[in-house]
């Protein structure tokens, strides 16, 4: 069964960014996102904050903390999409840490004034107990009165029918169509995407699959509070979760 690291690596990660649109458009709206959250930008006596961006991608929320000045640290498992965090951060204080997001927790490393796991890097996690040591280590992590921000894809109501085949992108080159499959626990994800040759014109299909959990907002809030992490921000907003909670 394909790993989430490696349906990223062999398919997933060479079109990520164009999945969003214009990059720098969805740094803006994570930063809008961020400064609507009230998050500071300031430490506590006039330097720039740490933040950790689990699962942090191509970079959309790591550029988007380190332009209101907080030190990013930025971790995800995939080198194709870190090199393009590295080839845009520019002069930014932007980390780059290649590993798993539960690892990077344990290594010893500053308090974080705040922790993000966006986009939907939650249900990638390998299970529910998985999510919940990844609660335990950012409470553990962030300073006192620290933040963390999440968002993920509430996937616990079932689509049905042709509704379970999801347009993702498309361009002259490229179609991405994604297919859920339901299981008790996990949506099985199959990525379809056709892309054409600059050569000859033909289209050649390359697909694979992965596992998300299906976690509830419910079942989330529930879990944060249990690692002492108190959540004061719920949104749904077409089936995107935001949470935001603090240590």
């Amino acid at each position: 069964m394909p790993t989430v690291a490696a349906h990223y690596d062999t398919l997933l990660a060479e079109h990520y960014s164009r999945m969003f649109g214009d990059y720098d458009a969805k740094v803006a709206e994570q930063r809008a996102l961020f400064e609507r959250l009230g998050l500071r930008s300031e430490g506590p006596s006039g330097g720039s904050p740490e933040a950790i961006d689990l699962g942090c991608g191509s970079g959309f929320q790591s550029i988007a903390l380190a332009q209101l000045g907080f030190r990013v640290t930025a971790v995800d498992t995939s080198d194709r999409l870190l090199a393009e965090l590295d080839a845009r951060r520019g002069p930014l204080a932007v980390e780059i840490v290649r590993g798993d997001l539960l690892d990077a927790l344990e290594r010893s490393g500053p308090p974080c004034a705040l922790a993000v796991c966006m986009g939907d890097t939650l249900p990638h996690l390998g299970s529910k107990s998985d999510v919940e040591r990844m609660f335990a280590g950012c409470a553990r992590r962030l300073a006192p009165g620290g933040h963390l921000v999440l968002t993920f894809r509430d996937l616990t109501r079932e689509l049905e029918g042709v509704d379970r085949f999801i347009p993702v992108h498309d361009s002259a080159d490229v179609i991405m169509t994604c297919f859920l499959e339901y299981e008790p626990e996990t949506v099985k994800v199959h990525d379809l995407v056709h892309t054409r040759s600059r050569d000859d014109g033909r289209w050649t299909l390359s697909a694979s699959f992965y596992r998300k959990l299906r976690l509830s907002p419910d079942w989330v809030c529930d879990r944060l509070d249990a690692a002492g992490l108190r959540v004061i921000h719920r949104e749904i907003t077409r089936g995107l979760v935001t949470l935001a909670a603090r240590s």
